[in-house]
This record gives C-alpha cells, structure tokens and sequence, in this order.
C-alpha cells in the first residue's frame, strides 16, 4: 500500500475497493482463471492503463502457477521417499523442469495439478497408485 500511496500516488484503500469483487470472486472460485474477465473490468476501473491490463492479467493468471509447480516437485519427491526410491541429481533436475512446465500448461481449475502430477511422475519412473496419498 506504501508504494502505491507513494509511487503510484493512488489511494490503497480506494484500489482495493475497486478490486475487491475480483478477489471475492477468485476467493470463491478457487480459481484466478475464472475471474480473468472481471479482473481486468475491476482494475480499468481502479485506473490501470488499458495496454497494461490487456497484457499483463491474462499472462500472469497462466504463468503464475507456482503453487501447483512447487506441489508437484514436492509431491514426487515425497512419494519417492515413501516408496524408498533413491532419486538421482538429473531425475530431481527432471522433476523439478517437468512440474514447472505441467503447471504452466495446467488448466486454471481446482486441483488441476493432481491431473498433471501423473506427467511429473511417469517422468522419473514412479508408480502412479501412489497420488492418493
């Protein structure tokens, strides 16, 4: 808010006013996907340039999945030690470039990831059963 007051030299509480039915919505939704069109409505009227918004908003809603990256890698080294399965360096490399590249192309809906998992996976040689855990 203090870059924003100083910086942007814009009310924070009014921004956030402006902002504030998109982040209800993507609270609700579980999804920042869903709410891309009502997002950028929202920060127009917060007063975003417009070339800003038409960029930026769709670009970061499917680049910013680094949850879903970050659960992924987790969740295959996890389910390695489980199973007692030693990894080598070059299949953590491998996981780790699978799950960032499964996260961008995951689609943005709830538990998409756990679709994607079985990519990052099969790509280091692990049984599949074992997502449920």
């Amino acid at each position: 808010p203090l870059f924003l007051l100083l910086l942007g030299k814009k009310n924070p509480l009014r921004y956030y006013q402006a902002l504030l039915p998109a982040m209800a919505t993507a609270f609700g939704t579980a999804s920042s996907t869903v709410t891309i069109p009502l997002t950028m409505k929202c920060a127009k009227k917060a007063g975003v340039s417009d070339d800003i918004v038409d960029f930026v908003i769709p670009v970061g809603a499917t680049i910013n999945m680094d949850g879903t990256a970050l659960y992924e890698a987790v969740a295959c080294l996890f389910i390695a030690q489980i199973n007692d399965v030693q990894l080598t360096n070059p299949q953590i490399v491998i996981t780790a470039l699978t799950a960032t590249v499964a996260a961008i192309g995951a689609a943005g809906i709830p538990s998409a990831g756990l679709v994607t998992l079985v990519m990052v996976l099969n790509a280091v040689d692990l049984d599949t059963k074992h997502i449920a855990l």
